[in-house]
């Protein structure tokens, strides 16, 4: 269903001449019925033929700016509303930035009030409308001059928009309601109101609530006062969802499928200054973000010439592709539109300019296109993030591990670094088998998950175990190393159950790590054993009686403390006995 939005300065007659196209009053509130004034959004709803459409009516007052924004964006068709009598006033130059900068090209201007003047002004109100027109998204759009209370025009007007709805489409994309407002229901919770884009929701359906992240289920839809099942796109609908508080489900928050948008406190930002306002955000200000139904306070950080970095102090729902007003608070004004490039941005300039190349081209395809660009920005992201950032996307160029996916380019140079480590390690430590493979994943930068993939990458690299070898390397003990073992074993063997420590035996840590890797020799706190050695300690203490305490096997081994300790935890660690308070037993 289409959906029409109003827009223009206060007291134009927007709502007294949506009143008129529907038969229903916009204004919800009794204080706006009271003073004449739209404060907040209104709605109303009618048929233009065939077509069955919504209304949004905003504010047009500067104060309740920010009103008229949390409900514009999602309009198909603008019905900018200028009175004859009066003409060209400041909010309409504002409205019209906003319409502009939200890139919103389907409208027809209703010059109102048209009774209150004469034929003359009527034709020069339209030429200046027309003229003020020239250079934005509504240039050519039609101007129809009505009187909402004498009933001129409308049946012209009702033609011109039914004429633009036929022609509007739903917006792409999974279905999404930016919440306006919420409300409880006695017996039934939780009730919120928003326009539907994107797709179809049923009773039944879960949703996510984002910031918060909190899941819940559809239990009630009414749209247009009509109980429903299912509801598609371009409605006012209103939700039962008892799962969520009032507290929680508030304006500017957003229902959605799950893994389709994400949260974000710093935005990448294609900008585009307000007519008037072309230096505004080159400096400091009180700037507000408006994206959606939604206003946050926001600071801003120029990256060069139409692009900024958005910080916020509260993370936002959002996704590559969203469009967002600018407001000045201090000078309370709109000064720029954006559309948000990327929502986990690099900082540093060059970087940050280079993604925003990347991903304007990028918004002119697909989900899965603005996925690729957002990977290619970071080297390796997480697929559920890519995905809840680009709108469901799926990178096509990439290198998936796990639950990870990397760029084709940051693959092949990580594998450059593991070579190279590799190589070096083996320089190093010619006598080991290779590179540890975590050791590896460090040296290429890349997270663990991506170790077998930069191993299968290069032809150099083989995996051995839990490590990875270079160029066919094979570890062999040099001559001087054979010597130097074949002393060490004749010295262990002649000590028994006494060796010295290690490090008296073998000045060489590489020789130790090798032999002990090999099996050849076992490493028992500060000493070296002969697997001879430990087998016959076994059998002595097999001899004694269980329960044995460390003393009784010093004893029996004939050995000092300094021995038998370790010994007797080697043997605790390694299952050859079973240690109960002091004593201990040999195992089956």
């Amino acid at each position: 269903m289409p959906l029409i939005g109003t827009a223009g300065h206060v007291d134009h007659g927007k709502s007294t001449l949506i009143a008129a196209l529907t038969g229903r009053d916009p204004d919800r509130w009794a204080e706006e019925k009271e003073r004449g004034l739209t404060i907040d959004l209104g709605f109303a709803w009618t048929h233009l033929g065939d077509t069955e459409v919504s209304f949004v009516d905003v504010p047009g007052h500067e104060r309740f700016l920010k009103n008229m924004l949390a409900g514009i964006e999602p309009i198909d068709v603008a019905l900018f509303v200028v009175a004859a009598d009066e003409g060209w006033s400041a909010q309409s130059e504002e409205h019209l930035s906003v319409i502009d900068l939200l890139g919103i090209s389907t409208g027809v201007i209703a010059l109102t009030k048209v009774d209150r003047v004469d034929a003359d002004l009527v034709e020069l109100a339209t030429l200046e409308v027309e003229e003020r027109l020239t250079g934005t998204s509504l240039q050519g759009a039609q101007v129809v001059p009505v009187s909402a209370l004498r009933g001129d025009g409308l049946d012209a007007l009702r033609s011109a928009l039914s004429g633009l709805v036929g022609d509007a489409t739903p917006r792409p994309g999974p279905p999404t309601l930016w919440i306006d407002r919420s409300f409880s229901v006695a017996g039934a919770g939780t009730v919120v109101t928003g326009t539907l884009s994107g797709g179809s929701v049923a009773v039944g359906d879960d949703l996510i609530h984002l910031p918060t992240g909190d899941r819940t289920r559809i239990r009630t839809i009414q749209s247009h006062e009509t109980d429903l099942t299912e509801v598609g796109p371009g409605r006012r609908v209103a939700l039962g969802v008892p799962d969520l508080s009032r507290g929680t489900a508030v304006r500017g928050s957003v229902l959605t499928v799950s893994g389709v948008r994400t949260t974000a406190t710093t935005l990448l930002v294609d900008l585009q200054s307000a007519r008037g306002f072309e230096d505004a955000t080159a400096s400091r200000g009180a700037f507000h973000v408006h994206l959606g139904s939604g206003d946050w306070p926001a600071t801003l950080r120029t990256i060069d010439v139409g692009t900024a970095l958005v910080d916020l102090d509260t993370p936002i729902p959002v996704v590559v592709g969203d469009r967002c007003i600018i407001r000045d608070a201090g000078r309370r004004a709109v000064v720029a539109g954006g559309v948000v490039l990327h929502p986990f941005p690099e900082r540093r300039r060059r970087a940050a300019a280079a993604a925003a190349e990347r991903l304007r081209s990028a918004l002119e395809g697909t989900p899965d296109d603005v996925a690729d660009a957002l990977l290619e920005t970071a080297g390796v992201v997480e697929l559920a993030r890519l995905a809840t950032a680009s709108g469901g996307g799926v990178p096509q160029r990439s290198v998936v591990a796990g639950t990870l996916a990397a760029t084709r380019e940051r693959l092949e140079a990580a594998t450059e670094q593991a070579v190279a480590a590799a190589r070096a390690h083996h320089r190093e430590h010619p006598l080991r088998d290779g590179i540890p493979k975590a050791e590896l994943a460090a040296a290429s930068g890349l997270p663990p998950e991506f170790v077998d993939a930069v191993i299968n990458a290069r032809p150099e690299l083989e995996a051995i175990g839990a490590t990875v070898a270079a160029d066919g390397h094979r570890p062999g003990l040099s001559p001087s190393h054979e010597a130097a073992w074949h002393s060490v074993r004749d010295l262990l063997s002649e000590a028994g159950f006494s060796p010295p420590r290690a490090t008296e035996l073998i000045s060489d840590g590489e020789l130790i790590h090798v032999l002990t890797r090999r099996g050849t020799l076992v490493q028992v706190g500060e000493f070296l054993y002969l697997p001879d050695t430990l087998a016959e300690v076994e059998g002595v203490l097999r001899t004694l009686p269980t329960p044995f305490t460390v003393s009784e096997a010093k004893d029996a081994l004939g050995i000092s403390r300094k021995h038998a300790v370790p010994l007797m935890e080697w043997c605790d660690a390694n299952g050859v006995t079973r240690r109960s308070g002091d004593g201990r037993a040999v195992r089956d």
